[in-house]
C-alpha cells in the first residue's frame, strides 16, 4: 500500500514537470521554406531579411605614413610602396540569422580576413631637389544594408511586426594612395 502511494506520488511529480516543461517552452512550428534561414530567440521572435542590398557611400581608415624619400630630381627618379596589410570584410550585427544566408544576401562572404597587397609609384623628377615626400595610404570600403524585419510567434503561427533594423556590412575594395610632403628625417 505504501509502496502504491510513493508511485502515484512520483507519477504527478513526472507529470507536472512534463507539463511545465511542454507549458514553458512550447511547441513551434517549423519554419517554412522561406523562414528556414530566419533565426528564432528565446522570447519566440525571429529576424527575416527584406529586399536586397542597397549600396551606400564608401568609407576609409585615416590615412598612414608609408615609405619617404628624398628627391633627387634627376629623370627617372620616383618613390615607390608596395602594401601588404590583413583586411577583413565586416558585419554591424547578425540579428541571429545564418552567416550563410548574410553572405548570400550581400554577395560576398561577410566575415572573410586575408592579407591584400597593392604598390603605387610616383615620379619625383619635377620636385625640388633635396624635398623630402611620402607615400600615404588607407583602406578604403564599399558599404551595403539590407533591411531586416522582427517577427512575433503567438497563437500559433508567425506575425510581421512594425520594428526593422538595418543590417550593414562592409566589404574591403583597395587600398587608396597619396603623395605628401614629409619631414626630413632626424
Amino acid at each position: 500500500m505504501h509502496h502504491t502511494s510513493q508511485q502515484n506520488v512520483c507519477r504527478r511529480i513526472l507529470t507536472f514537470a512534463i507539463v511545465s516543461v511542454i507549458g514553458t517552452c512550447g511547441v513551434l512550428p517549423a519554419l517554412g521554406a522561406s523562414d528556414a534561414y530566419a533565426a528564432r530567440d528565446w522570447g519566440g521572435s525571429m529576424w527575416k531579411l527584406e529586399g536586397k542590398r542597397v549600396r551606400c557611400a564608401e568609407s576609409s581608415g585615416s590615412w598612414q605614413t608609408g615609405v619617404r624619400a628624398r628627391a633627387d630630381a634627376s629623370p627617372g627618379d620616383t618613390i615607390t610602396m608596395n602594401t601588404g596589410r590583413s583586411v577583413s570584410n565586416s558585419l554591424n550585427a547578425s540579428l541571429g540569422i545564418p552567416r550563410s544566408r548574410l553572405n548570400a544576401a550581400f554577395q560576398f562572404n561577410v566575415s572573410h580576413q586575408w592579407t591584400a597587397s597593392a604598390g603605387k609609384t610616383y615620379s619625383l623628377e619635377k620636385k625640388k631637389k633635396g624635398s623630402w615626400w611620402a607615400i600615404q595610404y588607407k583602406k578604403t570600403y564599399k558599404n551595403y544594408r539590407i533591411r531586416a524585419r522582427k517577427y512575433s510567434f503567438y497563437d500559433g503561427k508567425w506575425h510581421r511586426t512594425g520594428k526593422t533594423r538595418w543590417v550593414r556590412a562592409r566589404r574591403f575594395d583597395h587600398f587608396a594612395y597619396r603623395l605628401v610632403r614629409a619631414r626630413a628625417p632626424r
